[in-house]
């Protein structure tokens, strides 16, 4: 396969999910924007910009109304079709150079596909709220990203004075914790400059007790299997791998939320930096996929997180829609419009539609629907949380 770019970020946990997949089908990649490249930053970020305004980057294998486009990453293929979205993305990379069974991301057998899509969904819905929460609240005053990203775009930006990129940015992050779900509780405090102190919505639930415990819990699980397996679903790296990858590798460069894991999950801790240098991809086994007893309790934590905050998304969003709203996602939150409110694991907690999670949530079902009665049957006896989710 041709060599492709990826316009990216290090900061974004879809961008690292992607290049563990590039890496692991032996692509050739380039990413931009790169140091001492100001010309090609320019002219990448411009056909990115004008391919976007008119509905030219695609998502694969198709894209739906309900979809969004994201800030990064996108990838540019060698004939320059662009396209985001970084499950997409890796099946696109199977159908387009996977050959056999070691060599694919996702897995061939129906059963198997379904659990993959199960955790790389709740990854990216879920474990995007956890990533956030732990670098712009645990390691508010401990990371460095604004300096990394000013770094990653400095020749895009050379009008911009790196401290007070690294300010702005760190305080529209910090701005956007409601949005991913983080709200703390009244009276609040932090011992950070006043940019870096976490929004406090007075009819807002607080959630940070919810997103603390799931994150021990997420954490837990992922330590469970992989102190008995090499990967989630067996002796090879997979696009659940990715996902979980994505999500708490970008952790690994925020010094408090980096020691929390470390004391916590040790082995997790060892696995994330072993894909990050790229261990993953030299793993290959003819052996069978399987969902081990182990995964069972990260299983049962991204049925009991990702499965009820999917299905009351979807039911505001039907709502709102039958009451002639528009407006979602990001825009909606910042004029205060398409909020609901709802309860997960026993805690309230208010958020804005989000379409692109409704797409999400129609796929995963689709794929469950669509599997026969004795896959259905099977697996719900493997993972108890299924037979009481789906």
């Amino acid at each position: 396969m041709a060599a492709v770019t990826l316009w990216t970020s290090e900061l974004s946990p879809f961008s690292l999910k992607i290049i563990a997949c590039l890496e692991y089908m032996g692509v050739d990649y380039t990413c931009l924007p790169k140091k001492n490249h100001a010309l090609k930053n320019l002219t990448t970020a411009v056909k990115i910009e004008w391919a976007k305004s008119r509905n030219k980057v695609y998502k694969y294998p198709q894209m739906t109304e309900l979809d969004e486009y994201p800030a990064v990453p996108y990838l540019i293929q060698s004939d320059g079709a662009i396209q985001y979205d970084s499950s997409g993305i890796s099946r696109w990379l199977d159908d387009t150079c996977g050959n056999q069974v070691t060599d694919n991301l996702w897995p061939q057998e129906p059963e198997l596909a379904f659990v993959a899509q199960l955790i790389d969904d709740a990854m990216d819905d879920v474990g995007i709220y956890l990533a956030h929460h732990l670098r712009w609240v645990h390691s508010a005053a401990t990371n460095d990203a604004g300096r990394r990203l000013h770094k990653e775009f400095g020749t895009l930006l050379f009008w911009a004075n790196e401290r007070k990129f690294e300010v702005n940015f760190s305080r529209r992050q910090v701005s956007r914790l409601p949005y991913l779900f983080s709200m703390p509780p009244a009276g609040y405090q932090q011992d950070v400059p006043a940019y870096l102190s976490a929004p406090i919505e007075a009819d807002w639930p607080e959630t940070h007790t919810l997103l603390d415990n799931m994150w021990q819990e997420f954490l837990s699980g992922l330590e469970g299997i992989l102190s008995v397996q090499p990967y989630l679903l067996g002796e090879r790296f997979t696009i659940a791998d990715a996902s979980v990858y994505g999500m708490f590798g970008m952790l690994l460069d925020d010094p408090n939320a980096k020691a929390d894991m470390l004391e916590r999950a040790p082995v997790t801790h060892q696995w994330l930096l072993a894909i990050k240098a790229g261990k993953h991809s030299d793993d290959r086994s003819d052996k069978p996929l399987s969902v081990s007893p182990a995964l069972s309790a990260l299983l049962d934590i991204l049925c009991r997180s990702f499965v009820p905050l999917m299905q009351q998304n979807e039911a505001a969003y039907e709502q709102y829609q039958e009451q002639g709203e528009t407006l979602f996602n990001e825009p909606a939150w910042r004029q205060s419009r398409a909020l609901y409110s709802g309860e997960l694991q026993g805690h309230s907690f208010k958020s804005v539609v989000k379409t692109f999670q409704v797409q999400v949530w129609r796929d995963l079902q689709n794929t469950w629907e669509q599997l026969s009665s004795a896959h259905k049957s099977s697996l719900q006896k493997q993972v108890d949380c299924l037979a009481e989710y789906f």
